[in-house]
């Protein structure tokens, strides 16, 4: 008889786990693969990265223990991004990955020339900020770009 209860506590349990496990993906951010949503004044842009017209950078980003790395590859500057969607007037911006993990950076960074860059890595997007004592915003698989 006890050996049934427990048996019955397990296995509600495991239906348990696996109904939060699907809510939890379900809420995910997802794109089509080589694209990234922007959302700005409640209009909504679906972008190819693939189409983007990237340039060769390099500059510095400092990881969580201080240490600077040197990162090169391909990018483009978020700013850029925004002004050809001809999104001028903004306070910040939220970048998104698929598993949800965000940063915001503000339209003063995003302005500064070569401090805010989308770079294009392993068929993915990935959000950096050059020179940032702030290692926590580097996003790597940007879905989304929220603009406020």
């Amino acid at each position: 008889m006890k050996n049934k209860r427990v048996m019955f506590f397990i296995l509600a349990l495991l239906a348990l786990v696996a109904i939060l496990s699907a809510v939890h993906l379900n809420t995910r951010d997802t794109a089509v693969q080589g694209t990234v949503q922007v959302s700005y004044n409640e209009e909504n842009f679906v972008l190819d990265y693939n189409k983007w017209q990237y340039k060769q950078v390099s500059g510095i980003r400092i990881n969580g223990k201080g240490d600077e790395i040197l990162v090169e590859g391909k990018g483009i500057e978020l700013d850029e991004i925004l002004k050809q969607l001809e999104i001028i007037h903004y306070r910040n911006v939220i970048v998104s990955s698929d598993d949800s993990y965000t940063a915001e950076v503000s339209a003063e960074e995003a302005g500064e020339s070569g401090k805010v860059y989308l770079m294009y890595e392993k068929d993915a997007i990935r959000l950096i900020v050059f020179g940032d004592t702030d290692s926590k915003r580097s996003v790597s698989n940007v879905v989304r770009i929220t603009v406020e």
